[in-house]
């Protein structure tokens, strides 16, 4: 005897419909899916945009401004990656900086605990940081001439 019941599958507008069926019912997941692989490619092309800038310069390691300075003197700190760099002057009333190339930009001071400033820099490269957290920081200088970020420091 034999089976007298239609294959669907033998049915092409069937199979369609089936298909048609099962994507709709993925859709939302796969939008998703789509979503979030595009956000992680994003990243693969940080590292070009990004300069990671080093310590370039640091009054409390050069030997001849620890025999000359006294507690609470300005502390110099300069931070350089190509074409940017930031110089920095530490002070107890706060943190006086300068981009260079100068150009107007927006720098962020981020603490390790995920805490954020950020301040303004003028046309010529300049801005005032009233207060930096205690602790680990690393600075990230956004400008018309590149991004970059500094290693974690204590400033």
């Amino acid at each position: 005897m034999t089976n007298m019941t239609p294959d669907p599958w033998n049915d092409d507008q069937q199979l369609l419909d089936d298909l048609a069926q099962a994507i709709r019912s993925v859709a939302p997941i796969a939008r998703t899916v789509a979503e979030r692989a595009e956000g992680a490619l994003s990243w693969l092309t940080v590292d070009e945009e990004l300069l990671f800038a080093s310590l370039s310069f640091d009054s409390l390691e050069d030997e001849l401004s620890a025999v000359r300075s006294e507690p609470g003197d300005t502390r110099t700190m300069v931070f350089t990656a190509e074409p940017l760099s930031i110089e920095l002057e530490i002070n107890p009333r706060g943190v006086l900086g300068q981009v260079v190339p100068p150009g107007e930009g927006e720098i962020f001071v981020e603490a390790a605990d995920g805490s954020v400033l950020s301040a303004a820099a003028d046309d010529l490269g300049f801005f005032v940081l009233p207060a930096v957290p205690e602790g680990p920081v690393r600075l990230r200088c956004e400008t018309a001439t590149g991004r970059l970020v500094t290693h974690w420091v204590r400033l």
